[in-house]
């Protein structure tokens, strides 16, 4: 099972801090910072957070979390999987949304 959460924010978030902080909403186990995706993205071993910039009546910011609870959070085997499909997954939902860089 996958679990998306989407939200527009007016400033650009800390992924970090959202995938550490202590709520449920966007939590990921063990998250790094992954380069070579347009926009800023950290990968766990049982998620991902995607940020990219998007104008919008919502906001500025678009971020994507991706939650999968199914996985055991210590379970390292599906980090390279999770990362493969948000460098598939993240750009196309960008390009759908018709974001307006600023």
């Amino acid at each position: 099972m996958l679990e998306f959460r989407f939200s527009w924010d007016g400033y650009a978030t800390d992924l970090m801090y959202l995938a550490t902080g202590t709520g449920s909403v966007s939590g990921v186990t063990a998250p790094r910072y992954v380069k070579g995706i347009p926009n800023k993205t950290i990968i766990g071993t049982d998620g991902a957070i995607s940020q990219a910039p998007c104008k919008t009546k919502g906001g500025n910011y678009f971020t994507l979390t991706l939650q999968l609870p199914q996985i055991n959070p210590t379970d390292q085997t599906h980090r390279k999987d999770i990362e493969k499909f948000m460098r598939a997954y993240f750009p196309a939902t960008v390009e759908t949304l018709g974001c307006k860089r600023e």
